[in-house]
């Protein structure tokens, strides 16, 4: 194709389609093109039409194939999950391109494993018994719990955290539900919940610590359970406010309670003996995260819940851990077990099936795993072997 204007191929609506899914202006994309703002508003107003150059280097900063650059009209989206951020104004950040395409992709595989589903003949569960925001997430928490077939022995005989946030993680696929692991900005945010679908999406930060993702998924879990698509940064919020605010605390509450919960926490040795009496060490703390596979914030937050310590003691601990946090650093990665981990085994093991029967091509499964094929046989044999 020359280096043309394009004339009438390319909609406006389209290309200011394409830049506001991203949150972009339109001095961000003349900074990204080495072009001036003049430009790109012309080509939103129909004045000037870009070249096929030009279009190409949009599809790179839009990170949409060129085809969609030629469709009539913008299509239509489900909407950005719902902003449960709860910082103060001046700390809380917009939403990042990362955190949006991530958003985007969780959107697209979300689409995949219900087409992919259907055209394999295979039962997704798509029902859940919803909640409502009057009930008592204590009690809430015991009977999803007992749905998820988890046992506390099970639990307490787990022997990492990582284990821990495969069991939880598995339970929460066994449902129905499509778990992923994708990086976003941790001072963003820890996770977001897709439930305006038949297929319910859970996605934690892959850059977040592995007990921090543990209660992640179950925060989200609530989210779901109350059919309200989520952004979420997790921030400590224990008032209500505002009904985002009561929504994150229910969801909070209930993540806890879930992963701690009430009985077994009281007649831990720790608490029966009285050890803390004489006041909470992080010896003592220690042992009951290892013991449940939480972090000591969540331990500590069940413990004042429960009327076992003080407000006071967990705000200034709270502010200790917080200052030592840190992001997770995978390193050089092994690309099949990255797969895996990001996507879980059921969606990994839709898509092997649906290439193998010829449902897809080889290029569809590189594409939706994000994966190149020279890894494909490597994968098949870490599904085989985790089915």
């Amino acid at each position: 194709m020359d280096d043309k204007g394009l004339g009438g191929a390319v909609k406006p609506a389209v290309l200011i389609w394409a830049r506001e899914s991203l949150g972009l202006n339109t001095q961000d994309v003349a900074k990204r093109l080495k072009t001036s703002i003049e430009t790109i508003n012309q080509w939103e107003s129909a004045q000037k039409a870009p070249t096929f150059k030009q279009l190409e280097k949009l599809s790179n900063v839009y990170k949409r194939p060129l085809a969609a650059f030629f469709l009539p009209k913008p299509p239509k989206e489900l909407p950005f999950p719902k902003d449960f951020r709860t910082l103060p104004p001046d700390k809380k950040k917009p939403v990042s391109l990362k955190t949006r395409l991530a958003i985007r992709r969780a959107r697209r595989l979300q689409e995949v494993t219900a087409e992919l589903a259907k055209n394999l003949d295979r039962e997704i569960n798509t029902k859940f018994d919803g909640i409502r925001l009057t009930d008592d997430p204590e009690d809430v928490a015991v009977q999803k719990r007992e749905g998820l077939k988890i046992t506390l022995e099970t639990q307490f005989s787990w022997s990492d955290e990582m284990e821990a946030l495969g069991g939880w993680i598995s339970a929460l696929e066994k449902t129905g539900i499509v778990v992923l692991q994708l990086s976003m900005p941790l001072e963003e945010n820890r996770g977001f919940s897709l439930a305006d679908n038949s297929i319910k999406v859970i996605v934690i930060n892959n850059q977040d610590a592995t007990r921090a993702k543990i209660f992640s998924l179950f925060h989200e879990y609530g989210h779901i359970l109350l059919n309200t698509s989520s952004l979420c940064d997790l921030e400590d919020r224990y008032y209500q406010t505002s009904e985002i605010e009561r929504i994150e605390i229910f969801c909070n509450r209930f993540a806890g309670a879930l992963l701690v919960p009430r009985t077994t926490l009281m007649e831990h040795n720790i608490i029966k003996s009285q050890k803390y009496l004489s006041g909470w060490t992080d010896e003592l703390l220690r042992k009951l995260t290892n013991d449940f596979k939480v972090s000591q914030e969540v331990i500590l937050r069940r413990l004042v819940i429960l009327g076992v310590a003080s407000e006071d003691f967990y705000r200034k601990k709270r502010q200790e851990w917080l200052s030592k946090e840190r992001k997770i650093s995978w390193g050089k990665q092994n690309p099949p077990k990255k797969c895996i981990r990001e996507h879980g085994i059921p969606f990994v093991s839709l898509t092997l099936e649906a290439q193998k029967t010829g449902r897809i091509t080889y290029s569809d499964l590189a594409d939706y795993l994000s994966i190149q094929l020279k890894h494909i046989p490597k994968l098949e044999r870490l599904v085989g072997n985790e089915a």
